[in-house]
């Protein structure tokens, strides 16, 4: 791995590699395939869930952030196969939803566009899942709140051409007998892909080390050329 650098961009410090910063590779998009071949993952539902993505469409707050035509792309992976479940066998549909809790899953949400600055690029994304995660905890019901931290240094061998950050998500749910829990949210930026990596349930607790590998990883998986 060459050189890590660090670059302070909107609050949050960002590590990439070499003294070149990130590298233009020419243009890339982002793909949601069914199965990941660096670990036994499976997709869960659509290539691309409406529910799980960040972006804005507003021509003003893209422009401020130097993003032009970005296509979102969100997805669902798990260690489980989950599809097909019979959802009309209420026993099914428990097992379904126990193997789920129990399995080792991730988020990606991202886009790919242009991104003339990967590292406000970034920043933008990170304001973004905060903003939902806001959202969410206001609408709902008062057992769960979650909060995500200040973006933080970071690197990893299993990325290279883009800046790197990672954040502390923290779930707070009040009827859970799990109480607090936390994982570690890392994305990355390019000149032409953006995206967060979210684990949760079996895969809580992973270090920052191991989430910033996990998210090298999956850029490697879903980052195509165009």
């Amino acid at each position: 791995m060459g050189l890590a650098l660090a670059a302070m961009v909107g609050g949050g410090l960002f590590w990439y590699l070499d003294s070149q910063g990130p590298q233009d590779d020419g243009p890339h998009q982002l793909s949601a395939p069914s199965t990941l071949s660096f670990a036994p993952y499976y997709r869960a539902g659509e290539e691309s869930d409406p529910h799980l993505g960040l972006g804005t469409a507003d021509p003003e707050e893209l422009a401020r952030y130097d993003i032009k035509t970005p296509t979102e792309i969100a997805a669902t992976y798990s260690d489980e196969l989950l599809d097909g479940a019979d959802s009309s066998d209420p026993n099914a549909a428990q097992d379904t939803l126990r193997r789920a809790q129990n399995s080792k899953r991730f988020t990606v949400s991202g886009a790919y566009g242009e991104f003339n600055n990967p590292e406000l690029a970034l920043s933008h994304y990170f304001g973004l899942m905060r903003d939902s995660l806001r959202e969410s905890t206001r609408k709902a019901p008062g057992n769960v709140v979650s909060s995500l931290s200040s973006e933080e240094e970071t690197e990893t061998d299993s990325l290279d051409g883009a800046v790197l950050a990672c954040a502390t998500l923290d779930v707070d749910n009040f009827d859970s007998d799990d109480g607090d829990r936390e994982t570690r949210v890392c994305g990355w930026a390019d000149y032409s892909t953006v995206g967060l990596v979210t684990p949760y349930d079996g895969t809580f607790g992973l270090s920052t080390e191991e989430a910033a590998e996990l998210t090298g990883k999956v850029r490697g998986e879903m980052r195509i050329e165009r």
